[in-house]
């Protein structure tokens, strides 16, 4: 896929967040993947991002789009504690200002009609936004989905139960979303779901990639 080259970005996020604005739909994917973290400093203050990365092949973050400038996210920083509804602007600012250039995928499941859209937008917002108090995020969660992958891949389909779950990470918050959708993303379970298995899984598709630099 050839993508859109965005220059200039720590001047102007706010244009570069109309431009990718164009290109969303409620309840897409937004995927983020750092241009370098290669450098000790880098890595260093970003050691989480850097082990996500290694393991999820360069993405690093995911979130999902609620429109209107909008995204539901958890564990942009270390720091986060709760899930959490910020602003794209926001989300791209800040991963511009610590990595000094972004790749940002929009992505969707093959097979996503506005029905599947809408009762996935209803879900975030019901399940995550409005219940975020008891919602933490945890990078816990995302150890043990590094973990499972590499050494218990048996475990991706066995059956789950997610509607008692209290710590989550961003990609299994995303998958359990979609599912509930009813949209059909496979049988893997959404518990074992990184930022990249959105973006080489079979049954997703990308709508547009931005390289900001």
């Amino acid at each position: 896929m050839r993508a859109t080259i965005i220059k200039d970005n720590a001047k102007d996020i706010k244009k570069t967040t109309r431009i990718l604005i164009k290109s969303l739909k409620k309840g897409d994917i937004i995927l983020t993947r750092p241009n370098k973290l290669d450098t000790i400093k880098l890595i260093t203050i970003n050691i989480w991002s850097f082990l996500i990365s290694k393991v999820g092949r360069g993405v690093t973050h995911s979130c999902f789009y609620l429109g209107n400038g909008y995204v539901i996210e958890s564990g942009r920083r270390i720091t986060d504690k709760k899930i959490q509804k910020i602003s794209l602007e926001k989300l791209l600012r800040d991963r511009f200002s610590i990595f000094k250039g972004v790749t940002v995928y929009i992505v969707q499941p093959k097979i996503y009609n506005e029905k599947h859209r809408k009762i996935a937008l209803e879900f975030a917002v019901n399940k995550f936004l409005k219940k975020t108090e008891n919602i933490a995020f945890s990078y816990i969660e995302v150890i043990k989905v590094g973990l499972r992958y590499i050494f218990h891949k048996s475990e991706f389909y066995k059956d789950e139960n997610l509607d008692k779950k209290k710590k989550w990470n961003c990609s299994t918050m995303i998958a359990h979303i979609i599912k509930k959708s009813g949209a059909h993303i496979g049988k893997r379970n959404a518990n074992t779901f990184l930022p990249d298995s959105f973006l080489f899984s079979k049954h997703f598709k990308t709508k547009k990639k931005f390289i900001l630099k």
